[in-house]
């Protein structure tokens, strides 16, 4: 099975929403996961000025191991499509990007930790 073979195989197989296919051709077997990055929102509360806050918890889309961004510092400003860090996977490496504008509220795993599928990685508070 060459390459381009497999890229078709991976994008129809998306086209058709799954977010996980295996395939397996003789010794070689490759398993390729599409991170789904949903987060996971709380409800608004309240401030003493009465401006609305919202956390945001980014989560682990996968099993492996976390790789924080170099420069990543918890209070720093955050922008959409951010590289947080990457989650390694069976030696491949897949991006870990902030799904929305904020402050880096928490890191919650260190570097080179193990993390497990839907692992709380990081907050993100979006200040109203």
């Amino acid at each position: 099975m060459e390459l381009k073979d497999l890229d078709r195989l991976v994008e129809k197989y998306a086209r058709q929403g799954y977010q996980q296919i295996r395939v397996k051709a003789g010794e070689l077997e490759i398993e390729v996961t599409k991170p789904a990055a949903t987060p996971v929102a709380k409800a608004p509360t309240a401030t003493a000025d009465k401006t609305a806050v919202t956390d945001t918890t980014v989560t682990s889309p996968m099993v492996g191991v976390v790789h924080l961004a170099p420069d990543l510092t918890v209070g720093q400003a955050i922008t959409q499509g951010q590289e947080l860090g990457q989650i390694e996977s069976m030696k491949l490496f897949n991006p870990l990007t902030a799904p929305t504008n904020g402050v880096l509220a928490a890191i919650l795993v260190t570097d080179q930790a193990t993390v497990e599928y839907d692992q709380p990685l990081f907050k993100l508070r979006k200040d109203r």
